[in-house]
């Protein structure tokens, strides 16, 4: 396979910067970013949707599900196992975030970067554990972080939705979990079908197992002959389903807070997430002892304000609001 060069320049103040992704700066290198770029390294299929890269970077699970192809101009790489392009030295390991998700390790040879992207560092799913890279920089992102925003244990909150999908079941109706991506979809129909229920699911998330061959049960698609019903949040008003016939949980970090369980017309909040809650995440970002501290996310703020002089969030430009007092 013919692989693009990539070559590192002479450092700058800034190891990265954003623009619509992460650019580590003095490479052609990019992470998740949203535009078009020549060389983009995927931490999880969730990350960037369908934007026409010249060059995807990522493990093989990634790579099959965003449905491209593993051979021609794609790379994709085992985790644990350090290759270069060009003068630039990288390693893929696990981030925790989905089957197939992962983290990158950059050396330019100057300087080590660490792009971590969304981690979990354990727990119910089909992710391996997120490990960590000592790092002179380090990106993670930050989609939770809040004070309030502090999570059950993930096996507890697995266990909290077989419960309920098996109390809803024994009555003869349908037990619906919203989700919020496919990847996160593949985690709650492998242990629903784990714990003996008959599982459907949205039809991204039958596309996403089918995509990835054996490595997880083939959900059914669609709701017909199921106990549990797996369906991507977004498509909520796309379920047509008769009234009294069915039950539903948000499964997701965003049922932490009532309001987005109320504002998904589910009955029951179940917070199991696949990203870290603000004290997951700070153990993480402590144990990587970077000097630089880059965060990305909804949360991004809030991380940083704890973190203080060493921390800064990569975002959009901000638009000053005039006459603001």
């Amino acid at each position: 396979m013919r692989r693009r060069a990539v070559r590192a320049s002479p450092a700058t103040s800034e190891p990265v910067t954003w623009r619509d992704g992460v650019h580590v700066i003095g490479t052609p290198l990019w992470c998740d970013a949203r535009r078009a770029r020549d060389v983009c390294f995927v931490s999880s299929a969730d990350a960037i949707g369908r934007v026409g890269h010249g060059q995807l970077v990522a493990t093989l699970e990634t790579i099959a599900q965003l449905g491209a192809s593993s051979s021609g101009a794609h790379l994709s790489v085992p985790y644990r196992r350090p290759f270069t392009l060009g003068t630039v030295r990288l390693e893929l390991v696990p981030s925790g975030h989905a089957i197939g998700a992962a983290s990158l390790w950059i050396d330019t040879g100057g300087a080590k970067t660490f792009y971590a992207g969304a981690i979990a560092t354990g727990g119910a799913g089909l992710a391996q554990p997120a490990e960590l890279r000592t790092c002179d920089t380090l990106v993670v992102a930050a989609p939770y972080g809040a004070e309030h925003e502090i999570f059950p244990r993930r096996e507890d909150a697995r266990d909290a939705w077989i419960d309920f999908a098996r109390d809803v079941s024994s009555r003869g109706s349908i037990a619906i979990a919203l989700v919020s991506s496919a990847q996160k979809g593949l985690d709650v129909c492998a242990a629903s079908a784990a714990a003996g229920l008959t599982v459907g699911a949205h039809r991204a998330i039958h596309h996403a197992a089918k995509r990835l061959g054996g490595a997880v049960t083939l959900p059914r698609r669609g709701a017909a002959g199921a106990q549990a019903l797996v369906w991507l949040a977004r498509d909520r008003a796309k379920l047509k389903l008769p009234a009294g016939s069915h039950a539903i949980a948000l499964v997701s970090g965003a049922a932490i807070d009532p309001a987005a369980v109320r504002a998904a017309g589910a009955e029951r909040g179940i917070a199991w997430s696949n990203a870290a809650d603000r004290d997951e995440l700070l153990a993480f970002i402590e144990g990587a002892n970077a000097r630089r501290v880059f965060l990305t996310g909804r949360r991004a703020d809030a991380i940083a304000a704890v973190l203080g002089a060493r921390a800064r969030v990569l975002a959009p430009p901000r638009q000053m609001r005039l006459f603001e007092p």
